[in-house]
């Protein structure tokens, strides 16, 4: 009898762990998203990014993860800070496949070295700010995406949107990264049309006085700037302006609607009013609901970014998170790829990101091809005007005047 209870016992053990083995492939497994951004050195970009993905995390990990024939897979995340070095964002790249990102959402800086990295271990990175022409390449980059605006579009565009005004445009670019990248966006469309620039400099980053530099392009004769640098040096160049009593009109890329311009020129409020700066379009054909939506979710989660300023009657200014929406695109682009593929796998994720595809945040459809790693049309650009600290799409422009404003305050 002993014997017989003994086989028992020892059969009910077999069957235990068989079925425990069984299960533990149905069991959850969490899979590392890496954000590699310049939290220290703009933290507006970097906490949009992170923002962006943690957001589509907590919907993904709510709904119950990601299905497929390997169990399911839930998503976490860690962050790296870049602070806008190459070498650093580089490190950072090789730190995170140690620590087994199967993915990297990166803002731009260090992608040139840091690409290589990834593609040797499989993994693909996604740039969800710098709109550099030459960091997407899909035949020698194959692991690098972007779902972002292009420095390509924003420079036709506005090369289309500048040129019939009859400008004299003095272009500045700063020596950072993003400001090279600019300049070469830049040499291309207007490279058509030399008569219509003034002069084209390039300035330090983040510099503390760009006097010598202003009134080198009033004296060149220019009717307009056209300034490309990250926020700091968009800020300080308009003081400059301003401050040397120029109405010069100014036009910038994204990085004019960072909270950081608006902050260091909270003592002369006035000077912003007029700035204009290009962006990807919040708002779709759709119109805004699908943008609104997001943007509720992720003040839900959040809460309103402040901007830091005021308007004149004293109302507090939000930034809208127009660019948290990028990062939130790709994670839940990638969710879409790691289901189709079945698997985790790094071969298997890349293959897939090519074949799916998403209704983003603001309505547009998101997704890649064996052809085309860009997630943002070129031309899906806008132009937006300041007044009175918020900004609201310019109306001389087709495309831009058929947008909804977003409420900012």
């Amino acid at each position: 009898m002993r014997r017989t209870i003994t086989a028992l016992v020892a059969l009910s053990l077999l069957v235990f762990v068989a079925c425990s083995n069984d299960a533990g492939s149905e069991t959850k497994r969490e899979l590392l998203i890496a954000v590699n951004a310049p939290f220290s050195a703009t933290p507006y970009v970097g906490l949009g990014i992170q923002h962006g993905v943690q957001l589509a995390i907590e919907q993904i990990n709510d709904a119950g993860g990601i299905q497929t024939d390997d169990g399911t897979f839930t998503f976490t995340m860690k962050t790296y800070d870049n602070a806008l070095s190459p070498q650093r964002a580089v490190d950072n790249v090789k730190q995170a496949i140690s620590d087994g990102a199967v993915a990297i959402v990166d803002e731009g800086t260090g992608v040139d070295a840091s690409w290589r990295i990834a593609d040797d271990a499989s993994v693909p990175i996604c740039i969800v700010y710098q709109g550099g022409t030459g960091l997407v390449d899909i035949q020698k980059r194959p692991n690098v995406f972007r779902i972002a605006p292009t420095d390509h579009g924003i420079a036709f565009r506005y090369a289309e949107y500048l040129v019939p005004k009859g400008y004299k445009i003095a272009i500045l670019h700063d020596d950072s990264e993003y400001g090279h990248q600019g300049a070469e966006a830049l040499s291309d469309p207007f490279g058509y049309t030399p008569k219509a620039v003034a002069m084209n400099i390039e300035i330090p980053a983040g510099a503390t006085d760009y006097s010598p530099q202003v009134l080198q392009a009033r004296r060149s004769g220019a009717t307009a700037i056209l300034a490309w640098g990250i926020a700091p040096t968009i800020a300080q160049l308009i003081r400059d302006v301003r401050g040397a009593g120029s109405a010069l009109p100014i036009y910038t890329p994204p990085s004019g609607a960072d909270p950081t311009v608006r902050q260091q020129l909270a003592d002369h409020p006035e000077w912003i009013d007029g700035v204009t700066f290009a962006s990807g379009r919040m708002t779709a054909e759709v119109g805004p609901g699908p943008f609104l939506k997001f943007e509720h979710a992720y003040e839900d989660m959040f809460g309103r970014d402040e901007v830091g300023v005021s308007t004149s009657s004293g109302k507090k200014v939000y930034q809208p998170p127009e660019y948290p929406m990028y990062p939130y695109d790709f994670t839940r682009v990638l969710a879409s790829a790691i289901e189709a593929a079945g698997s985790a796998g790094g071969d298997a994720i890349l293959h897939a990101l090519n074949e799916v595809a998403i209704k983003g945040a603001n309505g547009d459809e998101r997704g890649f091809n064996e052809k085309n790693h860009e997630g943002v049309v070129d031309d899906d650009v806008y132009f937006a005007l300041f007044n009175d600290m918020t900004y609201v799409p310019v109306r001389d422009d087709p495309l831009s005047a058929t947008l909804d404003v977003i409420p900012q305050t």
